[in-house]
């Protein structure tokens, strides 16, 4: 059972979350009726039946249908991916540029890569990892997404390691606007594999726990994006433009 991902439902989910916190409800407590919550979160019941669903996709909630709805987890992930949602929402009425986002991610990865390096357990390298093998299975043919996603997946999975979920959840706001400008792109060769291979040391870093050459390697591999973005806009358009007919 999927719940339609809309801002509503988005939105609802977010605050029924804070709600079950500032109730004091704790795992295994009954929720009020749907009816009930509707009418405290002052909204239609088809969407918080729809807020519901997605907390219960998050782990928040259990819904049982003769039963009512339980609190499943409160654990910290699915306010940290609400939150960047929300962010992410929030920043596209800011006015900025790639090179902002480029140096906002600097900032925070640099340090989050430090951190999950000295905090890492060989366990928690499996999601990133695997978002590793991914892009590099990536064929030029495919679909530009069966790259990009891997690749936040990556970034996101190391900032999840090191243990801060507010820098998650931001981290996590700031690559959702990069998305758009990342699909768009058709990196060369030679671009694709330098950024493989910056890719490649930091999670050797992370691999060997070594914080201050992760967090070399995550400066190194965003100042190679600040540099081909630099490049882009370098390049004579003419270069882009059809030649003419003789």
């Amino acid at each position: 059972m999927e719940a339609p991902t809309t801002p509503a439902s988005r939105d609802v989910a977010r605050r029924l979350i804070e709600y079950i916190r500032t109730a004091g409800l704790t795992v295994g407590d009954r929720l009020p009726s749907i009816r009930e919550l509707a009418a405290h979160l002052h909204v239609g019941t088809n969407v918080m039946r729809d807020a519901l669903v997605q907390a219960q996709l998050m782990g928040v909630v259990r819904m049982h249908p003769r039963s009512g709805s339980f609190v499943q987890s409160l654990r910290a992930g699915p306010m940290t991916e609400l939150f960047g949602e929300t962010l992410e929402a929030s920043l596209m009425q800011v006015d900025h540029t790639l090179f902002d986002l480029l140096d906002a991610r600097r900032l925070i990865e640099i340090e989050l890569a430090g951190r999950a390096a000295e905090r890492r357990r060989p366990e928690d390298l499996l999601p990133v990892r695997e978002a590793f093998d991914a892009m590099i299975r990536y064929q030029s043919a495919e679909p530009r997404a069966g790259y990009v996603e891997p690749d936040l997946q990556f970034h996101l999975g190391i900032a999840r390691i090191a243990g801060n979920p507010l820098l998650a959840g931001i981290l996590a706001g700031l690559l959702g606007l990069t998305r758009p400008y990342l699909l768009g792109q058709s990196p060369s060769a030679q671009v694709r594999a330098g950024t493989d291979r910056s890719h490649a040391a930091i999670y050797d870093a992370l691999l060997q726990g070594d914080a201050a050459r992760a967090r070399a390697a995550m400066d190194e591999h965003l100042g190679l994006a600040r540099q081909h973005l630099l490049e882009q806009v370098a390049a004579s358009p003419y270069r882009a433009l059809p030649k003419a007919a003789d």
